[in-house]
């Protein structure tokens, strides 16, 4: 992809767009553009902050590395988001690490730049605070999940969560493995691998050369305790 300033971007996020040209032009002078390849880690967990992340295309996902060498994923985003907003006047490091789940182009958003910018444009400020809003209460509703649902209905939360908030429909190529979708469930790689068959022995999904079907998605919510 061709670098474009953030005053050309048509790419920008949402909380980018109530930016003033002069302000946008700011910000193009305190990032930096990288690609990334899937696989690749984007920031690691414990290393100092100094960027805010946005997500000019692909998908990354942001993981707690816990002692035990087991991961926890908080959540999975796709283009057009920004990554560490809440930790926006406090962390001094990364609480988390990022990593691409496919090849990604990420803008790197100097953080002192970014805090400036909410001091200084109300409307910014704003829609940031929406977007964490958006990102507690996903993080409100998987800690529900994680400790109030069986297995099937953690995994229907997961599979919910990535057809409505990540890839926005429910047919999409399932860019996680196995070990990620356990990781992002609360649960084990071979609980995930029978949960799946059961939901496709009961016609609720479908997956086909890497990419998955949400066949009876009224099914899938009854799985998951959702009202419907």
């Amino acid at each position: 992809m061709i670098t474009q300033s953030c005053t050309e971007c048509t790419f920008k996020s949402s909380c980018f767009q109530k930016l003033e040209s002069s302000e946008l032009a700011m910000t193009d002078k305190s990032r930096v553009q990288v690609h990334y390849k899937e696989g690749e880690t984007i920031a690691k967990q414990g290393t100092f902050m100094t960027h805010i992340l946005y997500v000019k295309e692909g998908l990354v996902k942001i993981y707690r590395e816990n002692e035990n060498n087991t991961n926890t994923i908080y959540n999975i985003f796709s283009t057009g988001s920004l990554v560490g907003l809440s930790s926006l006047f406090q962390d001094e490091v990364y609480p988390y690490s990022v990593a691409a789940l496919s090849d990604s182009m990420i803008c790197a958003i100097d953080r002192e730049t970014v805090e400036h910018l909410i001091d200084e444009n109300n409307r910014f400020a704003v829609s940031v605070i929406k977007s964490i809003n958006e990102e507690n209460d996903h993080l409100r509703k998987k800690m529900i999940s994680l400790t109030m649902k069986q297995l099937p209905g953690r995994l229907a939360d997961s599979l919910l969560h990535l057809a409505g908030e990540v890839y926005g429909s429910d047919k999409f190529r399932l860019n996680l493995s196995r070990k990620d979708l356990a990781e992002f469930s609360g649960m084990s790689t071979m609980s995930v691998v029978r949960t799946l068959q059961g939901f496709m022995k009961e016609k609720l999904i479908a997956e086909n050369q890497g990419s998955l079907d949400i066949l009876d998605k009224s099914g899938l919510k009854q799985r998951s305790g959702l009202k419907l």
